[in-house]
């Protein structure tokens, strides 16, 4: 009985957390909402332009990161593009160190799209960049114990309700069962009936059998939730630095596993 338990709890969430390991190429990046940060070398920042095509569009954004640093930088610039090169002139001195991290691309209607673009300018064009890029990795994080709470944090809402609801389910089927069980057991004692006593050792057997599946269910499900923290991918999303996450089996005569390691 217990194993029919175990196989319903994974019926219910294999699909549904399954499909959560696949991001669309197509999503939308949470950095399009607005981001920014300033780091000691560069700034990173979002700029997005409209325009009658993707690539007009995607033009006029790149235009507004050098009319940005012509303003921060007090000098005057005259910006021309063409051909999808960024040519600035003026009576000053005007060079503009920046790149493109990331773009998303949106058509808002017949003849009309949105370019964002992620970008990183140098203060000085002189500077190094600091390693920027855009991940669907995380870093570990303790909330792999709490279930649910990893793929909440990794954007994956869906899987992480479900990890959650499986969780519930599973305890609330161990508390109703045990109270089942403990019920007949009772009963045992308050009758001098054999045929009674025999079928409440039955039916106290079979409610013991089935707290003992949502028993095994809710260890599958916890240890499954700790797995797909840490190494499930989640929504893409900005990090500034390099993170290096190894995953490193070990054995030795008293314990086995798997050795985490992470570098910043």
């Amino acid at each position: 009985m217990k194993y029919y338990i175990i196989v319903i709890l994974m019926s219910i969430l294999f699909p549904s957390v399954t499909m959560g390991q696949y991001n669309s190429s197509a999503e939308r990046p949470s950095w399009v909402n607005g981001f920014f940060t300033e780091r000691s070398n560069s700034y990173v920042e979002v700029v997005s332009a409209v325009g009658y095509s993707e690539d007009n569009a995607r033009d006029k954004a790149a235009q507004i990161i050098v009319e940005r640093r012509s303003l921060a930088t007090g000098q005057r610039a005259r910006i021309s593009i063409d051909s999808g090169n960024i040519h600035v002139d003026g009576d000053d001195a005007l060079t503009v160190k920046s790149r493109i991290i990331d773009q998303y691309t949106e058509r808002l209607g017949a003849g009309e799209y949105r370019v964002s673009l992620l970008v990183q300018t140098a203060k000085n064009p002189e500077y190094q960049y600091e390693p920027v890029s855009v991940t669907n990795k995380y870093k570990f994080s303790p909330k792999v114990f709490v279930p649910g709470m990893a793929q909440l944090h990794k954007g994956q809402a869906t899987r992480g309700a479900l990890f959650i609801a499986g969780e519930i389910a599973a305890i609330g089927g161990i508390v109703a069962f045990e109270g089942l069980r403990s019920s007949y057991d009772s009963k045992i004692s308050r009758t001098h009936d054999a045929d009674e006593i025999q079928t409440y050792i039955n039916k106290a057997e079979n409610m013991r059998n089935i707290r003992n599946g949502f028993i095994a269910g809710a260890l599958v499900i916890y240890a499954w939730n700790v797995i797909d923290g840490i190494v499930a991918k989640g929504k893409k999303h900005v990090v500034v630095g390099n993170i290096n996450v190894a995953f490193t089996p070990y054995a030795d005569p008293m314990s086995q596993g798997m050795l985490v390691s992470l570098r910043f």
